[in-house]
C-alpha cells in the first residue's frame, strides 16, 4: 500500500506543470499556481526538496514562514502565489508547491529558478578608414567580441553566443548601430548614430550647377533683347527673332 502511494505521488509530480524562470540578483519573482486550488486545504512552497519556504492552512488562515525567508516573501491567500524578493544566487534551484486535502497530497507546479548577475554594458566603437565610405565596427561584451564592416550605412550584422544563454548581437536600425549584450535575465545596449555619409559628387551637385547656368543664360538673353528692343522700336520682325530665340511668342497687339 505504501509503495502504491509513492508511485502515485511520483506520477503526480511528473504530470505537474513546470517552468524555467530567470531573474537578476536583487530582483524579485512571482511563483504562481497554474490551475484551481479550491479543492485543497493546505499549501506548502518547498525549495530544493527539503526547505519549507512557506506553509499555509486555508482552514485556519494561518501562514508560517521559514526564518530564512521571513522578510523576503509575500503570499497571496486567494491564489496561493508566492513572491520572493531581494533574490540572491543561492536562491537558484527547484521550487514546488505541494498541496493536500483529506484524500491526497500532490505537487501542483514546479519552477526552476536561475538567479544571475546582470550583464555589464557592452562597448561599441567605430573606426574610419582612409575611404570615408568604409568603416569598421567592434562590439564587445565581457569575453565576447564582434568585428564588422560598413559601407555607407550598410553594415554586416553578426551574433555570437556562449554557454548559459549569453549573447552578443550587432545590428543596424534606422541609421543607428546597436551593440546588444544579454543573458537570459538581463540585457544592455550601446548605440551610435550615423552622423555623416560619403561625400556626394553625383547628380545633386551637377543638377544644382546646371540650374544656375540655365538661369544666368536666360537673364542675359532677356537683357540683350530688351536693349535691342529700345534701339529698334520700329522693327517688329527683328524683335520677334529674339523672342523666338527665347521660345516666347510676342503679343499680337504689341504697340511699337
Amino acid at each position: 500500500k505504501n509503495s502504491n502511494y509513492k508511485i502515485e505521488c511520483f506520477i503526480s509530480f511528473l504530470s505537474a506543470g513546470s517552468s524555467d524562470v530567470f531573474r537578476v540578483v536583487g530582483g524579485s519573482v512571482q511563483l504562481e499556481i497554474k490551475g484551481s486550488v479550491s479543492e485543497f486545504d493546505d499549501f506548502t512552497w518547498i525549495f530544493s526538496g527539503t526547505v519549507n519556504v512557506l506553509k499555509y492552512s486555508k482552514r485556519y488562515k494561518d501562514v508560517t514562514h521559514s526564518p530564512d525567508y521571513e522578510h523576503r516573501v509575500e503570499f497571496n491567500e486567494e491564489t496561493c502565489s508566492l513572491i520572493l524578493k531581494n533574490l540572491q544566487k543561492t536562491d537558484s534551484g527547484l521550487y514546488k508547491i505541494e498541496v493536500s486535502n483529506a484524500l491526497q497530497t500532490t505537487t501542483l507546479y514546479t519552477y526552476i529558478l536561475s538567479v544571475l548577475d546582470p550583464v555589464e554594458p557592452p562597448v561599441l566603437n567605430v573606426y574610419s578608414s582612409t575611404d570615408p565610405c568604409n568603416s569598421t565596427l567592434t562590439c564587445r561584451g565581457h569575453d565576447l567580441s564582434i568585428t564588422s564592416t560598413c559601407y555607407k550605412e550598410t553594415c554586416e550584422e553578426k551574433e555570437v553566443t556562449s554557454p548559459g544563454g549569453v549573447a552578443l548581437f550587432l545590428s543596424v536600425r534606422d541609421s543607428v548601430i546597436i551593440c546588444n549584450y544579454s543573458n537570459p535575465a538581463s540585457w544592455k545596449q550601446d548605440k551610435i548614430t550615423f552622423t555623416h555619409l560619403c561625400p556626394d559628387t553625383g547628380t545633386h551637385t551637377l543638377t544644382h550647377t546646371h540650374t544656375h547656368t540655365c538661369t544666368h543664360t536666360v537673364i542675359a538673353s532677356m537683357l540683350i533683347c530688351s536693349s535691342f528692343y529700345w534701339r529698334h522700336k520700329a522693327s517688329l520682325e527683328v524683335l520677334c527673332i529674339f523672342f523666338s530665340c527665347l521660345e516666347i511668342k510676342p503679343l499680337k497687339d504689341i504697340q511699337l
